[in-house]
């Protein structure tokens, strides 16, 4: 994975000289339109727990981004104020970065450094657009037979819950964790994840608790799994 320091270094690159003043306007617009489009895409607040939690996390600003170039929509164009996507996601890195967001500033990297070529990165955009809108089908876990039964729970919660940055999924493992909720949806996702020997247990200390095939494991770090989560992103987006 890139350092913060790269990616800061190659997003100032590609912005240029593009005065301070007008970079933080534009960067703000960004921002606010992005986290406007969630709010329209995500609706009306949910009833049931893990809906709830999905809804009340905001996914990452790339990710959103991606889904307003793909569809064209014309705020983006006035937001970016005639200057091309990659700058638009530079200026989201550097956001990310200054937000202490390092999952969100390389999320936005890739597609930053994609847009170099126009066409390049609407492919990418259009893949990344593809992972907001709902669960994808479950993982066939047999192509991933050599994966660890940690990652493969992962892989399903990705799946089931249609979110694979690190905020969202551990907002589902703290209520898979919570024997009190009461949800069809993550009753199903806990099903799943009983058949690859996965059971949550919490999350404390920059740490998960699991236990695999009924024995307690040694607890994951957080950042470990954040590494575990960018990989199977990779591999949903192709």
């Amino acid at each position: 994975m890139p350092k913060l320091s790269l990616i800061a270094a190659e997003a100032e690159r590609l912005l240029g000289r593009l005065p301070e003043s007008g970079r933080l306007s534009l960067q703000q617009a960004l921002i606010d339109l992005c986290e406007a489009h969630w709010r329209e895409l995500r609706g009306a607040q949910p009833s049931t727990p893990l809906a709830y939690a999905l809804w009340s996390v905001t996914p990452p600003l790339a990710d959103l981004f991606a889904d307003l170039y793909t569809a064209r929509d014309a705020r983006l164009t006035d937001a970016l104020q005639g200057y091309r996507p990659g700058w638009g996601l530079a200026l989201l890195a550097l956001a990310e970065i200054g937000r202490g967001n390092a999952e969100g500033a390389r999320l936005a990297h890739e597609p930053m450094m994609a847009f170099e070529s126009e066409a390049a990165g609407a492919q990418l955009a259009a893949r990344m657009a593809a992972l907001l809108h709902g669960p994808e089908a479950a993982p066939s876990l047999h192509q991933h037979g050599h994966q660890p039964p940690l990652w493969k729970a992962l892989a399903l919660i990705a799946a089931h819950s249609g979110r694979c940055e690190l905020k969202a999924v551990l907002e589902v493992i703290r209520l898979l964790a919570d024997p009190s909720a009461a949800d069809p949806t993550l009753q199903a996702l806990r099903n799943a994840l009983e058949a690859v020997g996965i059971h949550f247990l919490g999350i404390d200390d920059a740490h998960v608790r699991y236990t695999q095939h009924g024995h307690a494991h040694k607890p994951e770090s957080i950042k470990e799994l954040g590494d575990r989560l960018l990989e199977i992103r990779q591999l949903r987006l192709g």
